[in-house]
């Protein structure tokens, strides 16, 4: 999954400026899509973050990458070492960049278009009528939809879902791009995807993705006021405790149970069947079948 785009490579140079250098002389690709940089394939386009490691960047196989002058060349060493061909933009300010394609090109059409209080009681009932729904988002049947709930447009929920009172989805993540010393929200145009079977309790956020959507897996049970920031993915049949705080891009796998209170840094990510005890503190990724206990949390 990833933000679909139409364009040149000569187009993205005179939109976003800057000097583009070749690797091996490969042919010049129409750009079809925006991917995160670890997630890279040939015809997609990647923007190096300012935390992307050396040995990232190296990695990368991405047939046409953004970066400034310091990452070009960790970028060529990886092209050298495994003789790949490539192209690389660079510019003076990556977020920039980054902020003028979200903007730009990748933006998608959307209307202003809420479904009125009526037309939402005649669909999901008379409990849902002070519900905010757009029109654009995607609802399973069977699915009950809370009082006071707002559903974002780019929103997919599947069958026999239950969203709790006053939960939030689909809202712009809390992220931003540091250009000049100010930051500048991130649109969050990859949405939200909730598989079947999940319940969402009350006052409830999950954020939108920006360059992937947020995914809730089948049969997840999220308890009330958890927090499940941007780009995060949580695995099948997790259940996750009041209050549980996830960092952007935070994943889950199949299963892991979460106590009350307990958070999470960024980009972590856990192996299936995970247990983690209430009010711990995860810094760092760990493997299938442990159980972590205090801050920052170790196996107990």
């Amino acid at each position: 999954m990833a933000l679909p785009l139409q364009l040149t490579l000569f187009e993205l140079r005179t939109l976003l400026g800057g000097e583009l250098e070749v690797w091996g002389n490969p042919p010049a690709p129409v750009l079809c899509k925006l991917v995160p940089y670890e997630k890279a394939e040939w015809g997609a386009l990647v923007v190096f973050p300012e935390r992307a490691t050396p040995t990232k960047i190296a990695q990368c196989k991405a047939g046409v990458a953004v970066g400034t002058s310091i990452q070009y060349p960790d970028w060529l060493r990886g092209r050298s070492s495994l003789d790949e061909p490539g192209w690389f933009l660079r510019v003076e300010d990556g977020a920039k960049a980054f902020l003028r394609l979200l903007e730009g090109p990748c933006r998608p059409p959307e209307e202003e278009d809420w479904m009125p209080s009526l037309e939402i009681q005649h669909r999901w009932g008379s409990q849902a009528r002070s519900a905010s729904i757009h029109r654009a988002a995607r609802i399973g049947k069977g699915t009950w939809i809370g009082p006071g709930s707002v559903v974002h447009s780019r929103v997919q929920i599947g069958e026999g879902c239950r969203i709790g009172e006053g939960a939030v989805i689909g809202a712009p993540g809390f992220g931003f791009a540091l250009v000049e010393g100010r930051a500048v929200p991130l649109p969050h145009w990859a949405g939200v995807q909730i598989e079947g079977d999940v319940w969402v309790g009350p006052q409830v956020q999950i954020s939108a993705g920006i360059l992937e959507p947020t995914i809730i897996g089948n049969g997840v049970r999220l308890d009330a006021q958890v927090q499940i920031a941007h780009n995060c993915k949580v695995g099948p049949r997790c259940i996750l405790a009041g209050q549980v705080g996830l960092a952007g891009s935070v994943e889950l796998g199949e299963g892991c149970m979460v106590g009350g209170q307990a958070g999470f840094a960024d980009h972590v990510v856990l192996g299936d069947r995970c247990q983690v005890a209430a009010r711990a503190g995860v810094t760092k990724s760990w493997p299938s079948g442990v159980i972590l206990v205090g801050f920052p949390a170790r196996p107990r």
